[in-house]
């Protein structure tokens, strides 16, 4: 035997779907040796190769394409059948998306040199030694395969679209609120919220907590959020195939229209910076409302009077309008903590202080009451725990 040639350390295999060293599964995780292909001509192997990559594409997208399909199909039956205008001639890529498709070019290339590295570093000689310097590389390199490469990017991009389809109809059903029912549950959640806070609204607690520099901050942070949403859509796209991902993607696209469209549509609300409009007399929030508005350059204050333009003008702009409960940058949050703790402790923590963040700021910054918040917590660990049944009863009938 050849003492120079190098060899992976591969994975324990069991016998059964998906666990064929040679399967697509295999291929796309990386987590295989290139078995011999038998003789065959190009086209049938090319065939073939596209048969299991749609497979395994439509094996790990299917629910999402399920809850895309209901959505869309129950808006067109109330524009069409029932005639409720919804405007689904309006319906467009909301920007969160159109940045996440952004950061997919971008950091793409950076996702296949991670997988490369980790590939590399499991290298071994036969004596179980590292493989030291470039030969390490090299090998690492030599061992990538177009045809892997092309199954990883197949099933991001298809992802990644499909996320960008389904929070486009999210969007649509977002904006059809003051159709289906105009904002009337205000005044309900402003006397709960007084309620659970001891007789005292939650702004005026923050207000005695928070100083200029902390709402500054707290602003900021809650803007990042959608960028933060576009990395997280990233990250899951262009992960390998396994029942984590399908968790996670599931529990998000249900936590849109559970919580963003269903639930928002049945407790519809406008939020506290929006009182005084909606329900027609003195806002208690009013000197909250005054001191934002002290504080120059909130991106909070700009985009809460950019929303109310959108509204008197009739103009369409996703996920552009007043919702309030329950509160989807805590959802998202939620999912992204939920997500981060499964994958990590330590990330986990980063995604639950996270999660405070977002929290606290929504209540701040005036957009929501906090009920609002809790609501969205407590609904979106229900739906990952539905989720999570739901993938491991589907997980268990597939061929």
């Amino acid at each position: 035997m050849n003492q120079n040639v190098i060899v992976p350390v591969a994975r324990a295999t069991h016998p059964g779907p998906g666990n064929d060293p040679v399967s697509l599964r295999s291929r796309i995780s990386g987590d295989h040796l290139a078995a011999a292909v038998p003789a065959s001509s190009a086209g049938s192997r090319f065939l073939g190769q596209a048969r299991d990559i749609v497979a395994v594409v439509w094996r790990e997208l299917r629910l999402l394409v399920l809850i895309g399909s209901v959505s869309l199909g129950l808006a067109v039956l109330l524009r069409y059948g029932l005639g409720i205008p919804i405007p689904l001639d309006r319906i467009t890529v909301p920007s969160r998306m159109e940045r996440a498709l952004r950061y997919a070019m971008l950091l793409g290339p950076f996702v296949i040199a991670i997988g490369i590295a980790r590939y590399r570093w499991t290298l071994r000689r036969p004596d179980g030694g590292p493989v030291r310097g470039l030969a390490g590389w090299l090998q690492a390199f030599a061992s990538v395969r177009l045809e892997a490469l092309a199954s990883r990017a197949v099933l991001a991009g298809a992802t990644l679209v499909l996320l960008a389809v389904l929070l486009s109809i999210f969007a649509l059903w977002k904006a059809s609120i003051p159709l289906l029912s105009p904002w009337h549950w205000d005044v309900t959640f402003m006397n709960l919220d007084r309620w659970l806070h001891g007789g005292v609204l939650p702004q005026d607690l923050t207000r005695r907590w928070f100083g200029t520099s902390a709402t500054v901050f707290l602003d900021q942070m809650y803007f990042t959020w959608f960028r933060l949403l576009a990395l997280f859509a990233v990250w899951q796209s262009f992960r390998p195939p396994s029942p984590s991902r399908i968790r996670t993607l599931l529990s998000l696209a249900l936590a849109y229209a559970l919580l963003g469209n269903l639930g928002a549509v049945l407790l519809s609300s406008g939020g506290p910076v929006y009182f005084e409009r909606l329900v027609g007399m003195p806002s208690p929030y009013a000197d909250h409302a005054a001191y934002l508005a002290a504080i120059p350059d909130l991106h909070a204050t700009q985009i809460q009077g950019r929303i109310l333009e959108w509204l008197e003008n009739d103009r369409y702009v996703p996920f552009g309008t007043m919702s309030a409960m329950p509160s989807m940058h805590v959802a998202v949050a939620t999912v992204m903590a939920l997500a981060c703790g499964e994958r990590n402790r330590w990330l986990g923590l980063v995604g639950w202080i996270h999660l405070l963040l977002i929290l606290v700021g929504s209540v701040h910054l005036n957009w929501h009451y906090a009920v609002d918040g809790y609501a969205a917590i407590l609904g979106t660990w229900l739906i990952w725990r539905l989720s999570g049944r739901v993938v491991r009863a589907t997980r268990k009938r597939l061929p």
